[in-house]
């Protein structure tokens, strides 16, 4: 199997347990958001955005250092399993500890500490799952993160099903998201057990100061990302409402949700990344060029559609009552072409060895995310969540962009932005003017844009020989024999 239809067929199986488990979340995050209302649908963004907060702390980079050496030398497998699986135990003991002295500390009420408790312990079962998916992606057998992902998901909509017809309170539906990282667990111990064996905890100070020194730029980026990312929600339970929280939290989760695209991409493209730098630059140079112009060419129109069709998608999604959700998507989704750039910038900086020079850039646009937050939060609420939510993920694709830049690794801007962009404005203005249904109106927004995109000559025949390549070989002599 080539390195593209390889790439694709990780891209595929992933893709394929992200839909599902997004078409599956959809329907549980939109029951949970009509049953639940807004304060207590807020509560639990509350507690999904703190616990994940914390949770961060339970991984310190491990996973893309395990990945990015496995992946180069697969006689590194048991060491690795071994010892990272020791690290992110006691990480995770001592994480959630300070995750309920937190809890304690502040003015919470009993039932916010509940589902804290209760989702931060789901949270950090499933960053120690991290151990054995980590072993899966550095070994590029993807398939087995798919399944697990449709367990999570499947338990999920299972139990909020569940819980919404049996008139269950918020904490009933906390505890659903601690069951279902449990059920992960166990499926991830046993798939990892049977292919790369079973996991012993060891202790090898000498590889743990590797490990941890090897580790510790891509921790603190990530403290740093996460942090800013999440810092709009925390502040807004803090300084708006619980109401003025669950309005945003529609918006941003509807933005959130699209981020598995490159989340996929760039979890089944690190490994490949890794081994090019090490064996052909010039191939990694050109991997990182084409993933950059797919993404931007998938995310622009993404944004451009939704913001122009967002009060059809919301009044559809959430009902009437999240009416002032709908200038804050106009605003947030304009996040998400930086967010898709930022993924694979991170995973090309991180593949390089570089992730050193990432943390002063992190440190910027989380220090910037704290205070704009706490400023504007005051002075416009949800829509100023969501101006800084754009403007730090800006900051942070221009700061890695620089980074790459001086590693040698230049972006072709035309092709990247200009051209997406432009067939975007068409395609913005022609949906616009149509004013249709919404499902009528994205068909068109589809058809429109991919015109303008082979009309203004985006895809060159290199785009076509890669399509060429990622097309089975079965499939592929039927329709050059037909």
């Amino acid at each position: 199997m080539n390195t593209v239809r390889r790439l694709v067929k990780n891209t595929s199986v992933l893709f394929l347990s992200q839909m599902i488990s997004y078409v599956l979340a959809f329907f549980y995050t939109l029951y949970s958001a009509r049953y639940l209302g807004t304060s207590n649908f807020g509560i639990i963004s509350f507690a999904t955005a703190i616990s994940g907060l914390f949770a961060i702390f339970t991984d310190l980079g491990l996973s893309t250092l395990t990945i990015r050496e496995v992946a180069r030398d697969k006689d590194k497998t048991y060491s690795y399993l071994g010892n990272h699986g020791t690290i992110k135990l006691i990480l995770s003991i001592f994480t959630m500890v300070f995750l309920a002295i937190f809890v304690n500390i502040g003015t919470f009420d009993n039932v916010t500490k509940y589902v804290v408790y209760l989702i931060g312990a789901s949270i950090i079962i499933n960053a120690f799952s991290g151990v054995f998916t980590s072993m899966f992606r550095a070994y590029e057998e993807m398939e087995y993160q798919s399944i697990a992902e449709i367990i999570n998901a499947v338990s999920m909509f299972a139990g909020i099903l569940l819980c919404v017809f049996t008139k269950q309170s918020v904490i009933e539906f906390a505890g659903v998201y601690l069951i279902a990282s449990i059920f992960v667990l166990i499926y991830n111990f046993a798939m990892c057990t049977k292919n790369y064996g079973l996991i012993h905890f060891q202790r090898d100070f000498k590889l743990w100061k590797y490990l941890i020194y090897n580790a510790f730029p891509l921790a603190i980026t990530s403290i740093f990302a996460l942090i800013s990312f999440k810092m709009n929600t925390i502040l807004l339970n803090m300084l708006a409402s619980s109401a003025v929280t669950g309005e945003y939290t529609a918006a941003f989760n509807l933005m959130q949700a699209l981020i598995f695209i490159p989340t996929v991409y760039s979890t089944a493209i690190l490994p490949l990344f890794s081994k090019y730098y090490v064996e052909s630059k010039e191939l990694l140079d050109y991997s990182y060029k084409k993933s950059l112009k797919y993404l931007s060419i998938l995310s622009i129109p993404i944004s451009m559609g939704t913001m122009i069709l967002s009060d059809k998608i919301i009044l559809f999604m959430y009902g009437s009552g999240y009416v002032n959700t709908i200038p804050i998507l106009r605003l947030i989704i304009w996040a998400l072409p930086a967010i898709f750039l930022s993924y694979i910038l991170g995973t090309s900086i991180a593949s390089i060895n570089k992730q050193h020079e990432t943390v002063k850039a992190t440190f910027i646009c989380m220090l910037f995310s704290t205070i704009g937050n706490f400023i504007l939060i005051q002075l416009f609420g949800g829509i100023g969540a969501a101006m800084i939510t754009v403007i730090n993920e800006v900051s942070m694709v221009l700061f890695y962009i620089y980074i790459m830049h001086r590693a040698g690794y230049k972006v072709p801007v035309i092709s990247v932005i200009v051209k997406p962009l432009i067939a975007s404005i068409v395609m913005g203005a022609v949906i616009y003017w149509l004013n249709l249904d919404l499902f009528v109106s994205i068909a068109v927004g589809i058809i429109v844009y991919f015109g303008v995109i082979f009309a203004i000559k985006t895809f060159n025949e290199d785009d076509l020989n890669i399509l060429k390549q990622a097309i089975p070989e079965k499939i592929l002599k039927k329709i050059i024999r037909d």
